[in-house]
């Protein structure tokens, strides 16, 4: 069942796991089309780099979503953009919420000859394929989802905006 990205925050309520999934990637694939340049990485590829000592996270978030939960082990945007030199030979992937302001970073960083790779449907996406989070290296089931609008993490997940 196709779902529009259209849906009202008093609907999203009522959907299932399965329409939540669906939603936020048909949510990502039209903000997508604001940086077709920049490349995504497939949920579940990203999810198995996760010990892989040659990637690093790089969360895009404002400090108080990054508060909540973030990809274990992720940095922030400020810590790699201030030690930029040490990160280029990682292979290096970008996310917050949904992917929209990691996608736009991705895009600003590509036009500097930086090339990053953008995490598909981004920490929706991510728990959907059943990703972890952390809050302080230890593991929760809490994410920061910006808004309402975009409260469409399974029901095994609580959120706050």
């Amino acid at each position: 069942m196709l779902i529009s990205f259209s849906v009202s925050c008093a609907e999203v309520g009522s959907l299932n796991d399965a329409q939540k999934r669906q939603l936020a990637l048909d949510m990502y694939a039209d903000y997508r089309k604001s940086f077709p340049e920049v490349q995504d990485i497939d949920l579940h590829t990203a999810i198995g780099l996760l010990s892989d000592s040659d990637v690093v996270f790089v969360d895009v978030r404002k400090a108080n979503e990054q508060a909540v939960s973030m990809i274990p082990g992720a940095i922030k945007k400020e810590v790699f953009i201030d030690q930029i030199e040490q990160y280029q030979s990682k292979r290096i992937i970008v996310y917050c919420t949904i992917s929209y302001r990691s996608g736009k970073f991705a895009s600003k960083l590509r036009r500097k000859g930086i090339f990053v790779t953008n995490l598909e449907a981004g920490l929706l996406g991510w728990v959907h394929a059943g990703g972890p989070l952390v809050r302080q290296d230890k593991m929760v089931k809490i994410l920061h989802v910006y808004g309402q609008k975009w409260d469409l993490a399974p029901a095994a997940i609580d959120t706050v905006y």
